[in-house]
């Protein structure tokens, strides 16, 4: 028993007996190891199951409202502990960022069995699953009362990795710059051409004739557009070069047939994810491309949440927004109201991090609103003392070295009214609870294919070879009067020129 357990009374999780099934609604945050209860927290269930020799096995259930915050490395149990036992309970809608796409291959099937419609979005195919694409400008109705300030949101997506002080400025510009092109877009272009892909191919066009553009933003249906061509109108040329320049950048990463098929079009209607329809939305984005693919899950995460935020009630299930790797989102503002103001819309995020600087860090004038905020903070895996020390203080857990010598399938656990308490992860895997509702995951499979699914080659473009040029036209002496020198009398020129030149 580790020391941390036994300063809190708890039992050894190998003389703890689980239950077959739990009862009750909510989200499984762990299991008890107290022996005895004093107080039960607002809103959360603690169950009732003990077996015969009178050992507690209680579920601890977040059943209402709430969000979580997890601090754990990679590598932890994330997953197996937290992420996939939720989705395997959780009754309601979700969203669910999936780097690997593995709790998209563990969770799928349960979630379809729970009556849920189940899309995956994995643009770089790396799943079984297929046919999930989603454009964020279906989001926006351009002659709506609200659509300038959508279109914002997308567009503050796109330009929030290239804030720096000193290009505020070209920032600032650029940012109008895209929305004016953007209204542009939707309200002057055919339909079919309302995409990220054809918005990127304008602000290109832009680098070799801003005119053009401006002129069209001048000619443009929408008011919006149009005071944006005003705007670049009067502005001098090598200015608007800059800041086009900047619009380039920001939407740049939109290249390559693999991200413009997931932008195209919408599998997912908008409209049920603000209704709350029974619908679950994987986002696998493999690890290594986050960095350079991060506007994308940006600007779908961002999407979704928008959709959310305009319920004017709340529906019947919340929605479980769950942001593994939370950081690769830079400092993401939806999530920050999520978490500060948006308890009425039926929003519940669960945002986990590698450890608490990242949230410190992105966060910096609103971590500790965002920590009070939660109902729920898990902290587990610490690999060092310094890790130890973080969340120990994060949870005003008192001993630190316990926390470093806590086994793998234990965590530090705070739940809103309570004090910190070690308490057992689940673990999908081996909880009888959940025996027979997950699937496999192909990265435990022996047997799979390390290549994964077989690549679609793309279709090699060959550029069609050039039309014979035109003869140059020769001096003829009869029609220009003028006549042509001999080769001998250019070679005499050109000597006298370089002893000239050589003097």
């Amino acid at each position: 028993m580790s020391s941390a357990s036994a300063q809190f009374g708890s039992q050894s999780p190998a003389t703890l007996s689980l239950p077959d099934a739990i009862e009750g609604d909510g989200l499984l945050v762990g299991w008890s190891l107290e022996t005895r209860r004093h107080s039960r927290p607002v809103g959360f269930s603690f169950g009732d199951q003990v077996d015969a020799a009178g050992r507690a096995a209680l579920p601890i259930l977040l059943a209402g409202e709430g969000h979580l915050i997890t601090i754990a490395p990679t590598g932890a149990g994330k997953g197996v502990g937290c992420v996939v036992p939720s989705l395997l309970r959780h009754r309601g809608p979700a969203i669910v960022i999936d780097p690997k796409g593995e709790n998209a291959a563990i969770t799928a099937r349960r979630r379809r069995d729970m009556g849920q419609q189940v899309i995956v979005l994995d643009p770089m195919g790396i799943t079984a699953f297929q046919g999930g694409a989603l454009n964020p400008l279906d989001l926006i109705d351009p002659f709506a009362p609200t659509a300038v300030d959508e279109a914002h949101v997308v567009i503050d997506q796109l330009l929030a990795f290239t804030s720096a002080d000193r290009d505020r400025f070209w920032q600032g510009r650029a940012r109008q710059l895209l929305v004016g092109v953007l209204f542009h877009l939707l309200t002057d272009l055919p339909k079919q051409t309302h995409t990220l892909a054809e918005f990127r191919a304008l602000v290109n066009r832009a680098a070799g004739d801003a005119t053009a553009l401006i002129q069209a933003l001048e000619a443009s249906r929408h008011p919006e557009a149009r005071a944006t061509g005003q705007l670049f109108a009067i502005n001098a040329a090598e200015t608007v070069g800059g800041i086009v320049a900047f619009a380039q950048e920001a939407i740049d990463f939109m290249r390559g047939p693999a991200l413009q098929a997931a932008t195209e079009r919408s599998s997912i209607d908008f409209d049920a994810v603000t209704r709350g329809d029974p619908l679950t939305i994987y986002i696998v984005m493999p690890p290594h491309m986050l960095g350079s693919h991060g506007r994308l899950l940006r600007l779908w995460v961002g999407a979704l949440m928008t959709a959310i935020m305009r319920r004017r009630a709340r529906p019947e299930a919340s929605t479980l927004f769950v942001l593994d790797e939370a950081a690769q989102l830079g400092t993401f503002n939806e999530l920050r109201q999520a978490v500060t103001l948006l308890r009425g819309y039926g929003l519940q995020t669960w945002s986990f991090w590698q450890d608490a600087s990242q949230l410190q860090y992105l966060y910096p004038d609103d971590w500790q609103t965002m920590v009070n905020n939660s109902k729920v903070v898990q902290c587990f895996g610490a690999n060092t003392l310094l890790a130890a020390q973080t969340m120990a203080g994060l949870v005003g857990h008192p001993d630190p070295v316990g926390v470093l010598a806590l086994p793998p399938d234990e965590m530090l656990l705070q739940v809103a009214g309570d004090i910190a308490v070690v308490a057992k992860l689940p673990n999908y895997r081996l909880d009888p609870a959940f025996a027979g509702l997950f699937d496999g995951n192909p990265y435990h499979d022996a047997a799979a294919d390390p290549m994964g699914l077989p690549r679609t080659p793309l279709v090699e473009y060959i550029r069609p070879p050039a039309p014979p040029a035109p003869p140059r036209p020769r001096y003829d002496t009869a029609v220009s009067g003028i006549p042509f020198p001999s080769h001998e009398d250019m070679a005499h020129r050109i000597l006298e020129a370089v002893g000239a030149g050589k003097g």
